[in-house]
C-alpha cells in the first residue's frame, strides 16, 4: 500500500516565481547595491535618485546586457550627484526593491530596467514580475516626480503605471520591443537627437517645471481600419500587390498587404474602402492604407513623428486611439478608389509601408511591422 504524500500547502498552491525558503532566503545580493552621496548642492539636497536593475542574475545575456546599460550611466550619475541628489545603483532588483523606493520620503525618481512583458510587467532579477496592480499609490512618495521604465512595453501601459505611483509622476518607456542598441543609445549622453535619459534628468528634475497632465485619447479617432470594409477591393489589391511584389491576405474589413521594402524590411498595410466625409468627398469611395507603428510615448517627440514627411508625396502620420489608454501611431493614406490605377494604389500603398517602417526603425530600432 502506498502511502499518502502530504506536500506543504504553499506547495500544492505555488504559482509560478521565485521560491523564498526561509524568511532570511532572497534572490538578490544585497552588496550589489550602492550608495553614492552628492558631490554639490542644488535641487537635489535631500532626494534620491534609484537606478534599479531587474535583470535575471541567472541568465549570461541579461548580466551581458546589464553590463552594457551600466557602462554608460556615468554621466547621469555624476549629474545628479553634483545636484544634490543621492544616487542608490542597485544591479539586483526585485519586486521589494521597487516598493520600497517609490514609498522611500526623499525619493525624486527613478529608473528602472529590465525586460517588460505585453501586460505591462516588469521582470526582476530574481524571476518574479512587478505590475502595476502591486503598488499602493496611497504608500508612494508625493515628491516622487520622474518614473523611467526601461523595458519593453511598458510604455503602452504608461497610464496605468502612473496611476500606480500615485498620479503624479512623468512616467516615460518604450511602448513596444526595443533592441539593446537603442537601449544604449537612450542612456548615451547627446548620441541622438531626440528624447534621453539626460534629457528627462535635466528637464524634471534639476527644475521645477510642473510635471504636464497624463496623455489622452480623448478626441483621437480610432484607427480608419476599423471602420472599413474590403468591397470592391480584390481585384484592384491583387492588381496593385503584383507590382510591389507584397503577398496579401483577407480579412473580414480589410486586406493585409506585406509590402517588401530595402534591406530586407517589409511592413504591413492594411487596405480597405471607406466613405469620405470632408467637404466635397462625402460618400466617395475612399481606399484606405494603414499601417502600425506603436504606442506613443514621453520618449518621442513631434519632431521625430513629422521628419520627412514633409516632401512631395502620399501618406501622412497620424495618433489614433490605443487600446492601452495612450495613442497609437500609424502611417495613413487615403485616395478615390474610382479611377485610381494600379500604380497610383501601389505607390500609396508603398510610401505608407515605407513611412511606418522608417519611423518603427527610428524608434524602436527593430522590424515588427
Amino acid at each position: 500500500m502506498t502511502e499518502a504524500v502530504f506536500l506543504p500547502a504553499d506547495w500544492a498552491n505555488a504559482t509560478p516565481g521565485p521560491k523564498h525558503w526561509s524568511a532570511d532566503g532572497r534572490g538578490d545580493d544585497p552588496g550589489a547595491r550602492e550608495v553614492h552621496e552628492p558631490t554639490g548642492t542644488g535641487p537635489g539636497e535631500g532626494k534620491f535618485f534609484h537606478f534599479l536593475f531587474g535583470y535575471k542574475t541567472a541568465s549570461e545575456k541579461d548580466r551581458s546586457m546589464l553590463a552594457q546599460e551600466l557602462a554608460h550611466i556615468d554621466d547621469d550619475v555624476a549629474v545628479l550627484r553634483g545636484a544634490g541628489y543621492t544616487v542608490v545603483v542597485d544591479r539586483q532588483a526585485t519586486r521589494q526593491d521597487l516598493l520600497e523606493a517609490v514609498a522611500a520620503e526623499g525619493t525624486a525618481g527613478f529608473y528602472w530596467s529590465s525586460h517588460g512583458a505585453e501586460d505591462g510587467r516588469l521582470q526582476c532579477c530574481d524571476g518574479d514580475l512587478v505590475s502595476p496592480a502591486d503598488l499602493d499609490p496611497a504608500t508612494v512618495t508625493p515628491g516622487l516626480r520622474l518614473a523611467v521604465l526601461g523595458a519593453c512595453y511598458t510604455g503602452a501601459w504608461a497610464p496605468a503605471w502612473r496611476a500606480a505611483l500615485g498620479g503624479h509622476p512623468l512616467v516615460a518607456g518604450w511602448g513596444r520591443p526595443v533592441t539593446l542598441e537603442r537601449a544604449v543609445d537612450f542612456l548615451e549622453d547627446g548620441e541622438r537627437p531626440d528624447v534621453g535619459l539626460d534629457d528627462l534628468i535635466e528637464r524634471w528634475l534639476l527644475t521645477d517645471t510642473p510635471i504636464p497632465p497624463p496623455p489622452t485619447v480623448r478626441g483621437l479617432a480610432p484607427a480608419a481600419v476599423t471602420g472599413g470594409r474590403i468591397r470592391r477591393l480584390k481585384r484592384p489589391v491583387e492588381t496593385f500587390a503584383a507590382h510591389l511584389g507584397a503577398a496579401f491576405a483577407k480579412d473580414d474589413h480589410h486586406y493585409a498587404v506585406t509590402v517588401p521594402l530595402p534591406g530586407g524590411r517589409s511592413h504591413v498595410v492594411r487596405v480597405f474602402t471607406v466613405d469620405g466625409a470632408d467637404p466635397f468627398s462625402e460618400g466617395v469611395a475612399l481606399c484606405g492604407m494603414e499601417a502600425e507603428v506603436g504606442p506613443t510615448s514621453a520618449l518621442i517627440t513631434p519632431e521625430k513623428l513629422l521628419a520627412g514627411i514633409a516632401r512631395p508625396g502620399y501618406g501622412r502620420v497620424a495618433l489614433v486611439t490605443g487600446e492601452t489608454g495612450v495613442p497609437k501611431i500609424v502611417t495613413q493614406s487615403f485616395t478615390p478608389l474610382a479611377g485610381a490605377t494600379s500604380q497610383q494604389l501601389a505607390a500609396h500603398c508603398y510610401q505608407v509601408a515605407l513611412h511606418a517602417d522608417a519611423l518603427e526603425l527610428d524608434i524602436f530600432g527593430t522590424d515588427e511591422g
